[in-house]
């Protein structure tokens, strides 16, 4: 009750949201709206034949790789480090996203692209990858500063989507332009205004206040959402959280529910669309039995939209709002990541030495 009574409070996230993450999850929609357009209007050079794309990216930025890795018409890997793999070749095409233009890992695989001579696509806000595009004469695409590298997943993941899916390297992604109006019928549900009886957003935060959750989702399907959530619950919130994949997860965490008194805090999110395989849903199923049969606490998460990329960007918008109004109930600001600012500037004094 007491969680439910500060949602309510109509000042409650002014006080406490005060670098204005809600202000920015309202604008969302239209951020989309505006990459989908900066992605139409680029113009992606011929790069000859390819047969998969490696996308370098770290935290929110590596979200667009997995957005792109849902909806692709050729293998996609994610690349999430300094070097790159030895199957990196002239039949790749490499992306290096970096918001800030500036993340050491995504630098240092794009140089060693470069002196493999691959086709290569820069995206970010400006920065140093910005500064090595134009000394190579590399593509570049160019998206708004100004924001949290997690908060611009729009710019990020929906300008490449656009100009890859002209490129025939993405599919499904049908009726892009009718996405935004879409992201706002959850924001009509979502946002401040709204009352936490009609607000699922603000109903999953007080249920998950001091828990620890576990977001289920299936492989190549709601992998992506999973993931977003849990990165979005640590950085937002400023909590532990946790995901897995069905159907692996039947594989060897199921057992964890053996000895479920340590975890007595945790609360499985469970994401459905309509696009998930009929085995993974039947997998889905019977764990429900079997949470129900071992006492375990868990929610459904379903998605809404129209279309498949709609589903998609639904539940991330939804989590979105999810871990920020957690992140108040927490009695942070959600906006700032000070670890992650620390760690950095140790780091740095590190590399230094």
């Amino acid at each position: 009750m007491h969680m439910i009574r500060k949602l309510a409070d109509s000042s409650f996230d002014q006080r406490s949201d005060c670098q204005q993450m809600l202000a920015v999850l309202a604008r969302f929609p239209e951020q989309c709206r505006a990459a989908l357009a900066i992605g139409a209007a680029f113009e992606l050079p011929q790069i000859g034949e390819i047969n998969k794309i490696v996308i370098c990216a770290m935290g929110g930025s590596a979200l667009a790789g997995e957005v792109v890795k849902r909806f692709a018409t050729v293998p996609v890997f994610v690349h999430r480090n300094y070097s790159l793999p030895s199957y990196v070749d002239e039949l790749t095409l490499l992306i290096a996203v970096s918001y800030s233009g500036n993340t050491a890992e995504t630098l240092s695989a794009l140089n060693t692209g470069l002196k493999r001579r691959i086709a290569v696509l820069c995206l970010s806000s400006g920065g140093a990858l910005k500064e090595i595009a134009q000394r190579e004469s590399l593509p570049y695409l160019q998206i708004p500063a100004g924001y949290q590298p997690r908060a611009a997943v729009g710019y990020l993941s929906l300008s490449l989507i656009r100009l890859l899916s002209q490129s025939g390297v993405v599919a499904g992604v049908d009726r892009l332009d009718s996405l935004a109006d879409e992201l706002t019928q959850i924001d009509t549900r979502c946002n401040p205004t709204r009352a936490i009886a009609e607000n699922p957003a603000k109903k999953m935060a007080a249920k998950l206040a001091g828990k620890i959750p576990l977001i289920y989702g299936t492989q190549d399907n709601t992998e992506v959402v999973a993931l977003r959530w849990k990165a979005q619950i640590n950085e937002n919130a400023k909590q532990p959280a946790f995901w897995n994949l069905f159907p692996e997860l039947n594989h060897n965490e199921i057992e964890g529910l053996i000895k479920r008194d340590l975890l007595p805090n945790q609360e499985i999110l469970l994401l459905r669309n309509d696009y998930d395989r009929a085995e993974n849903i039947a997998r889905i199923e019977i764990m429900k039995t079997l949470f129900g049969n071992y006492g375990i606490s868990f929610t459904e998460i379903n998605a809404s939209g129209e279309t498949e990329i709609g589903q998609i960007f639904s539940q991330i918008y939804l989590g979105d709002y999810v871990s920020v109004y957690l992140g108040l109930l927490n009695g942070v600001d959600p906006t700032p990541v000070p670890l992650i600012e620390e760690f950095k500037q140790l780091l740095a004094k590190d590399l230094k030495r």
